[in-house]
C-alpha cells in the first residue's frame, strides 16, 4: 500500500521515461552512459520530495534481467513510491519478475495495465506494447480494460508509453501509437480523464488529444534530435541534457507540468542582488 505525503494538498509526481537503461560499464550505441544520467536524475529526483515516481517505459534497452536488477536497486533509495510501465524495448515476463510489487494483472506475458489510486485521483497506466515491434496499439482489449479501470466519478490521467498523436518528427509518428481514434472516441464518453502523459518520444512535447492536454516527456538520458524534415530513416539521437518533468496535480486546479534538467545550476536570489 503506497504511503501519500501530499505537500499542500499538492500531488507531486514525477514522470521518468525512455531509459534505455544499460548497467555499467556499458554504454548504450557507445556512447551514452544510461547508468550515470539516470543516477544523476534520481539525485535531482530526490530533493523535490515528490509523492509518487512514474516511469513511463523503455525502462531497459534490452529488457533483460539484469538491467532490470540494476534499476530496482537504484530506484530502492527513492523515498515514495514508484510506478512502472514498459515500453516497446522492455519485456514483460522479465518486468514482472524484477518487480512484483506493482499489483500488475494477468499472467506473465499479459500487458502490464494497472490502475493507481492516489490522493488526488486516478492514474490509468496503459500498456500500448506490442512485442517485436517499435510502435504502440491500443485495441479493444485495452479499451475493455479502460472503460473497467476508469473511474465513474472522481478525476483521472491517462498515462501510456507511446503517444497516439503525431509530434511533427517523422521517423517518431512512423512508430507511434496505432488505435488512436478509437481511444478518442473512449475519451469523449470519460470526460473525467484530464490529460495524457506520454514517453516513447525523448522530447518534452505539448499539443492536444480528443479535447485534453497531452504531453511527452523527456529522456535523462539522450534525446531524440528535432528533425521536423525527411523520412523516418532519418530519424537520429543528439546528446542535448537529460531531464524529466514534474506534475503538480492539486485540488480543483488543472494539471501543471515542469520540465526539469537532471543537473541543477545555480540559484541566484533577486533580492540579494541589489539595485
Amino acid at each position: 500500500m503506497a504511503r501519500w505525503r501530499c505537500y499542500a494538498e499538492t500531488m507531486r509526481i514525477v514522470q521518468l521515461s525512455d531509459l534505455h537503461l544499460q548497467p555499467p560499464p556499458s554504454l548504450l550505441y557507445g556512447r551514452v552512459d544510461t547508468a550515470a544520467c539516470l543516477t544523476a536524475a534520481l539525485a535531482r529526483i530526490a530533493t523535490l520530495a515528490p509523492d509518487l515516481v512514474l516511469l513511463s517505459g523503455d525502462l531497459a534497452d534490452r529488457g533483460s534481467a539484469v538491467e532490470y536488477d540494476w534499476l530496482a536497486r537504484a530506484l530502492a533509495s527513492l523515498p515514495c513510491p514508484v510506478a512502472l510501465m514498459p515500453g516497446n524495448h522492455d519485456r514483460r515476463a522479465a518486468l514482472r519478475t524484477a518487480f512484483p510489487e506493482q499489483h500488475w494483472g494477468g499472467d506473465i506475458d499479459a500487458p502490464c495495465h494497472r490502475r493507481l489510486d492516489t490522493p488526488e485521483g486516478a492514474l490509468l497506466l496503459l500498456d500500448t506494447l506490442v512485442p517485436g515491434e517499435e510502435y504502440g496499439r491500443v485495441d479493444a482489449a485495452a479499451l475493455a480494460w479502460l472503460e473497467s479501470a476508469c473511474p465513474t466519478t472522481g478525476r483521472a490521467l491517462l498515462v501510456m508509453h507511446h503517444p497516439p498523436f503525431a509530434i511533427g518528427i517523422p521517423g517518431m509518428d512512423a512508430i507511434a501509437c496505432r488505435g488512436e481514434a478509437a481511444l478518442a472516441a473512449w475519451l469523449a464518453r470519460h470526460d473525467n480523464v484530464e490529460a495524457l502523459l506520454c514517453g516513447h518520444v525523448h522530447r518534452f512535447v505539448s499539443t492536444v488529444f480528443a479535447g485534453r492536454p497531452a504531453i511527452t516527456a523527456p529522456s535523462p538520458a539522450h534525446q531524440i534530435a528535432l528533425a521536423l524534415e525527411g523520412t523516418p530513416g532519418d530519424l537520429a539521437f543528439t546528446l542535448e541534457p537529460g531531464g524529466f518533468l514534474l506534475h503538480l496535480w492539486r485540488a480543483g486546479q488543472p494539471l501543471v507540468t515542469h520540465y526539469v534538467p537532471n543537473t541543477p545550476a545555480p540559484t541566484y536570489r533577486y533580492a540579494d542582488l541589489g539595485g
